[in-house]
């Protein structure tokens, strides 16, 4: 019995093992040894006439990533049911970032943290992920464009008789694009991510709680 009272106790106390389905270990030993390429890229939207200008998709967010198997399965998953119904449309890109999230949470159980690479687009949409380990890696970045709701305004026995109503006020629509890249035998990659070829296009409802009197 005391045995098997030290033996749940030592289970207690031993950290958590991280469920990441990838082995960061030669990503660690590739960015130590400084064996790695230079990742960047510009994301925008085509010109719509042969002389106008791109138009530059500024403040679109960019993450780079060691490739997971889980993860790309799971954001195919979502992208493929979104068909199957209005609520999956409506729910894919909150559930992808979810996903992408938790996958991120369990590299830095895995104390691989500094394998996240995240960075902003510039004004010219451009963006330097910085030098990447060998390895395989999937580029994620998603925009934002909020579009506001038709103004409408719940009844006023409905306001009065209950208090937080989410009440929607707009959406983004969202671009995502999914890239894989093998980095490895070359300084440098450059990535380009348009409004063409965008790997989904989704929504993310805003919401905001309607003061009320409950009665």
């Amino acid at each position: 019995m005391k045995i098997l009272a030290i033996m749940a106790l030592a289970m207690l106390a031993a950290p958590a093992v991280a469920a990441v389905d990838v082995d960061v270990k030669p990503y660690v030993e590739a960015d130590r040894a400084g064996a790695g390429a230079v990742v960047r890229g510009r994301v925008y939207a085509e010109r719509r006439k042969p002389a106008g200008p791109d138009t530059p998709l500024a403040g679109a967010t960019v993450i780079a990533m060691p490739r997971s198997d889980a993860l790309v399965t799971r954001l195919q998953q979502l992208r493929d049911g979104a068909r199957e119904s209005a609520p999956a449309y409506r729910d894919a890109a909150e559930r992808m970032q979810k996903a992408r999230e938790l996958y991120e949470k369990e590299l830095w159980e895995a104390g691989a943290a500094d394998l996240v690479r995240a960075v902003t687009a510039d004004a010219d949409g451009r963006f330097d992920l910085g030098k990447l380990p060998d390895g395989q890696w999937i580029i994620l970045a998603k925009w934002d464009e909020f579009k506001p709701a038709k103004a409408s305004k719940a009844p006023r026995k409905d306001r009065e008789m209950y208090v937080g109503n989410a009440r929607l006020v707009g959406f983004r629509s969202r671009l995502v694009w999914l890239r894989e890249v093998a980095v490895g035998g070359a300084p440098a990659a450059e990535i380009e991510l348009t409004d063409r070829n965008v790997w989904f296009t989704g929504v993310v409802e805003e919401r905001v709680l309607d003061a009320g009197q409950r009665r």
